[in-house]
């Protein structure tokens, strides 16, 4: 079995000639070029947009890695033997759900010799671009578009090589000389997921803030409310109120703002996410599924009452401590 892949991009463009040095390196066992490039297309309303079309050596990518096809497709093989035709492209599931795209049907894109049908030979899961991307084979990008050179390569070891050799023998070689890039599969995985991470650290932060917030209303608040009813604690204490009983009643209070305000809360959430949602598959073309776990509606609302009754704990013990006298002749 092969080791992971890895990927080599330049700032510059990436002539043949680099390929074949690359290929001949120590420890390569293919090397796959790709190139992106804008191209402008007609959408099945009429409308002109633009997406970026992805070239492929359809031979040389099969041996590095394979397309994922979404949904009831086509025969793989037979959908790689049309992509080679001059005139096939592969879609992705993002344009082809957007624009009710399925094998067979053709679109229009914006060639050297003006707008040129292609027929669609499959739709592929590839979310580069945020999903709006095209494929397309290698001489199918020199005959539409006259470009003939990669921006990206995919390198696939051997067996009885390790990725880091490869990467340290080819950065060594041509690194420098033609301003190479190389990123290995697991350190771009690692990249994303440390962005993802990053990314719910502040939400986390947004969520820590939030209950500070709440927090000091809900001190506020029943301070407030003990102090404009400091005749009515006096005149419980003085019928025989304890000051337990004091306390549980302010607790009660605030327990009951939790709830209150948890409940609304998960209901401007469940909004404002709703809406969210409804914005990316608009904006984006996933197909995103809204899902509320009922774990996370019962944590919110029990953080919702433990904070209020934390929040709670000064206003109670100012109201238990009031003097039955000096509450009686209170102003």
């Amino acid at each position: 079995m092969f080791k992971s892949n890895s990927f080599s991009t330049s700032s510059i463009s990436l002539r043949n000639e680099i390929q074949r040095r690359i290929q001949v390196v120590d420890g390569v066992y293919a090397l796959a070029p790709m190139r992106y490039f804008n191209v402008e297309w007609e959408t099945p309303s009429g409308d002109r947009e633009n997406l970026q079309f992805m070239a492929v050596d359809v031979d040389e990518y099969a041996r590095v890695t394979s397309f994922v096809f979404s949904g009831e497709q086509v025969d793989p093989e037979q959908a790689m033997k049309q992509l080679k035709s001059s005139n096939a492209v592969f879609v992705s599931s993002v344009v082809a759900e957007k624009n009710n795209l399925s094998p067979g049907d053709t679109i229009r894109l914006k060639t050297r010799r003006g707008l040129t049908e292609f027929m669609v030979a499959g739709v592929v899961v590839d979310f580069f671009n945020q999903g709006l991307v095209i494929q397309g084979d290698w001489n199918t990008m020199w005959q539409h578009f006259r470009i003939n050179d990669a921006s990206t390569y995919l390198v696939k070891t051997s067996p009885e090589s390790t990725v880091s050799q490869v990467k340290e023998n080819i950065e060594t070689l041509y690194g420098d000389r033609y301003h190479l890039t190389l990123e290995t599969n697991s350190s771009i995985r690692n990249q994303a997921l440390s962005l993802m991470e990053q990314a719910f650290r502040m939400f986390d932060v947004v969520a820590l803030i939030s209950i500070v917030v709440g927090s000091l209303g809900v001190v506020n608040t029943l301070t407030m409310s003990v102090i404009e009813r400091t005749q009515e604690i006096g005149m419980l204490r003085a019928i025989g109120t304890s000051r337990g009983q004091i306390i549980r009643m302010v607790l009660a209070e605030s327990g009951l703002m939790g709830v209150i305000g948890g409940v609304l809360g998960l209901a401007t959430g469940v909004i404002l996410a709703r809406i969210l949602f409804i914005g990316m598959n608009t904006m984006s073309g996933y197909q995103l599924t809204f899902t509320i776990p009922p774990e996370g509606i019962a944590i919110s609302v029990v953080m919702a009452i433990v904070v209020s009754q934390i929040a709670a704990i000064s206003p109670a013990r100012r109201a238990a401590k009031t003097q039955i006298l000096e509450a009686i002749h209170y102003e």
